[in-house]
């Protein structure tokens, strides 16, 4: 007779079932998806850089930086191929592209996975104080980033002498404005966005006293004096009588240091409101606006003018307008050299801040390192007119401007307690040391290379 005995009951205690919001911290933190983000990114930076063999600074930027998502094309790998393995000229029209992961989507992932590290990996312990400051630096120069991609603007404000001027000129956005000159005082326009205009096709609104067709978008063009052989199919005679012709151009990468902005164009079909009659069709270019070449005298051009129902409009593509709730008015600008040069000393403009809404009318002096902030803007002074009568201010907003600093005091700050915290220890290790390994390791060469390391590492997160 046999008899089968029953298990043994099990010892120990049941391993505890785990928290399921607890379990998904715990992937967000784990340290293989901060080395695949790391890689990920490092790839993004590298197709990116090679990206503006073709594309503008600020185009690569916006595409491959500040999106959720990017196309990489294979014919970046093609274009470094030919030039460090010598493939033929015409591999760089292979086509084809994989989709990629962008900087907004990397960089939101890293967050969370930072965050979450914080949540499930580190406690708050006297000794961790300098590595938890660290990573909140790091968090805070994240989220910098994030509100600067997202808020700030970068405009421009051309202020001749004696001129008054209440609005800003985004240097990278554009819009096409239509515009009624009938009353010389203040003028009736409609304005456009770009990204109505790029997408080409037709655009009707029954603001727009005309119907517009989108026919082509040059992302760059470049403006030349007309000479013999060259084509004259786009030709515009500036008001010195000097005719000149434009061309489409490949985007700047903004590394040539005799390139311009970018000078967005179109060529603009226009028909009678609510028919297919063909009032005219029109070139539209940033450079046939005064404020984009600074007002040099041979780059004045008459308005492009058309006329609809007897009555007689003004078409332009201009850099994108904010209107201003008070107004500038130059009253002097100064250029400053050192004496015997044309080395530039300072550059300043005496302007008035006229702010009915506050019934504010004072003088306000702008120059070089001494910006106006104003209204959650700061214009600082970065040019001038050829004639050096008139001013360039350059009009920053951005709310998060002060995240960055306070990123490298936090990360500084941290560097420098951890690194004093582990030559604390080094140096009060005694009882388990040898007294002689412990004359070598406080031999002066030695803690003040672990010191000089320590102060360069801070040193260069306040840079």
């Amino acid at each position: 007779m046999s008899v089968v005995l029953p298990p043994a009951p099990a010892t120990g205690r049941a391993r505890p079932q785990q928290n399921p919001l607890e379990a998904g911290l715990k992937a967000l933190a784990s340290l293989r998806l901060t080395v695949v983000l790391l890689a990920m990114g490092c790839f993004l930076v590298f197709v990116g850089t090679i990206a503006q063999i073709d594309g503008g600074i600020w185009t690569i930027v916006r595409d491959y930086f500040r999106s959720f998502f990017v196309w990489v094309p294979f014919k970046l790998f093609a274009q470094l191929g030919q030039i460090f393995v010598g493939f033929p000229k015409d591999a760089s029209v292979v086509g084809g592209a994989f989709p990629f992961p962008g900087g907004w989507t990397i960089g939101t992932l890293m967050l969370i996975n930072l965050v979450a590290a914080h949540a499930t990996r580190f406690r708050f312990q006297a000794n961790r104080i300098g590595i938890i400051a660290i990573h909140t630096g790091l968090i805070v120069l994240m989220l910098g980033e994030l509100m600067a991609g997202l808020f700030q603007i970068e405009s421009r404000m051309t202020i001749g002498h004696g001129e008054t001027v209440g609005f800003v000129e985004d240097s990278r956005v554009t819009e096409l404005a239509i515009i009624d000159p009938a009353d010389p005082n203040t003028n009736t326009e409609v304005t456009i966005p770009e990204s109505m205009v790029i997408r080409l096709g037709k655009i009707t609104h029954e603001k727009l006293p005309v119907d517009l067709e989108v026919v082509e978008w040059f992302p760059n063009a470049e403006l030349q004096p007309l000479r013999k052989g060259m084509p004259d199919k786009d030709v515009f005679v500036s008001k010195q009588g000097v005719p000149f012709t434009l061309f489409r151009k490949g985007e700047g990468s903004g590394v040539d240091a005799a390139s311009h902005d970018d000078a967005a164009s179109a060529r603009i079909n226009i028909y009678k409101k609510g028919t297919s009659e063909l009032i005219g069709t029109k070139v539209v270019s940033l450079w046939l606006t005064p404020n984009f070449t600074k007002r040099i005298p041979s780059f004045q051009f008459p308005p492009q003018e058309f006329t609809a129902d007897g009555k007689t409009y003004q078409i332009e593509l201009r850099g994108r307008r904010d209107y201003l709730p008070f107004t500038l008015r130059l009253n002097e600008f100064n250029f400053d050299r050192y004496p015997g040069t044309n080395i530039p000393k300072n550059y300043s403009s005496r302007v008035t801040l006229n702010d009915p809404r506050t019934n504010a009318n004072r003088d306000v002096l702008i120059r070089m390192n001494e910006p106006l902030a104003y209204e959650g803007a700061t214009y600082y002074q970065s040019g001038f007119t050829p004639d050096e009568k008139g001013t360039v201010l350059q009009a920053t907003r951005n709310p998060g401007v002060w995240l960055p600093y306070i990123s490298c005091v936090l990360m500084s700050l941290g560097m420098l307690v951890h690194f004093g915290q582990q030559l604390f220890a080094f140096l009060t290790r005694g009882a388990s040391v040898d007294r002689s390994a412990r004359a070598s390791a406080l031999r002066p060469s030695n803690v003040w290379i672990v010191a000089g390391a320590g102060a360069v590492l801070v040193i260069g997160g306040i840079v």
